[in-house]
């Protein structure tokens, strides 16, 4: 697992205030900062000259496949620091009377787990949700609970149910078609969207990658990532291929995991 400081994309790790929490479209990998990467591609001169001619009289779109997303292994507390700091500065600042109605409304298993440690409601609330894996998540947090969590918190938990796939794989889908990306997407199944090209890597060859710390073509050929599709056609304009990494790298990213 990287420490804290490994997730930041750029520049040194500063302190984070409540009124600095960072907005969804930061945090690879989820579907807004897909979004953010899409506008990013349709912004670049040099991606656009590079990939002329790209799909047409072909099919041309790309499913990002994300293996091995560490769902299970990761908890509340692992996450950057931000997201940390800010869960226990909103739960802090809850009154026992407000703890205790959340709690009234919490799940059977959620209550005895929270009833069984050991401090004060607010320290076994706050253990309870910073102790909670990223796969749990989503079954772990009940209505009630989820209004007290901070914003960026409690939008990163339907990404978790939206958009990764129950093995942890995430299917990042863009529509790329003669110099543009025309649409992103995301997917639990393969089924869901023709497409023409999948590359396929594990979530930490995935972190190299938008980190701006490898070669997608060099990652390619050495076998760190896979690629189903015409080979030939991303030889042709691996120009192009090298600028979809380039502005994945240049994208502004905290990493969730």
């Amino acid at each position: 697992m990287s420490t804290v400081l490994d997730r930041v994309h750029r520049g040194p790790e500063t302190q984070m205030s409540t009124q600095q929490r960072r907005p969804i479209e930061q945090y690879f990998p989820t579907e807004p900062w897909l979004e953010q990467y899409r506008a990013a591609i349709d912004e670049n001169d040099a991606y656009a000259d590079h990939s002329a001619g790209w799909g047409v009289d072909f099919d041309g779109s790309f499913v990002f496949q994300i293996e091995a997303v560490p769902l299970d292994s990761t908890t509340v507390a692992d996450l950057p620091s931000e997201l940390v700091e800010s869960v226990e500065d909103d739960l802090s600042a809850l009154s026992d009377d407000r703890l205790e109605a959340v709690l009234e409304q919490a799940p059977a298993g959620a209550r005895e787990r929270i009833e069984s440690r050991n401090g004060s409601l607010e320290e076994r609330v706050t253990a309870e949700v910073r102790g909670t894996t990223m796969a749990a998540l989503p079954d772990r947090t009940w209505p009630a609970l989820r209004t007290e969590l901070p914003a960026n918190l409690d939008e990163l938990i339907p990404q978790l149910e939206e958009n990764v796939a129950d093995d942890g794989t995430i299917y990042a889908y863009l529509e790329l078609y003669d110099g543009e990306c025309e649409s992103v997407d995301t997917m639990l199944d393969l089924d869901d969207r023709e497409h023409g090209f999948r590359l396929i890597g594990d979530y930490d060859t995935w972190t190299d990658l938008v980190r701006g710390e490898g070669d997608v073509i060099n990652m390619l050929m050495s076998g760190e990532f896979e690629i189903d599709g015409d080979m030939q056609k991303i030889l042709q304009y691996s120009d192009a291929a090298v600028d979809l990494a380039e502005i994945a790298a240049d994208v502004d990213t905290r990493f969730i995991f």
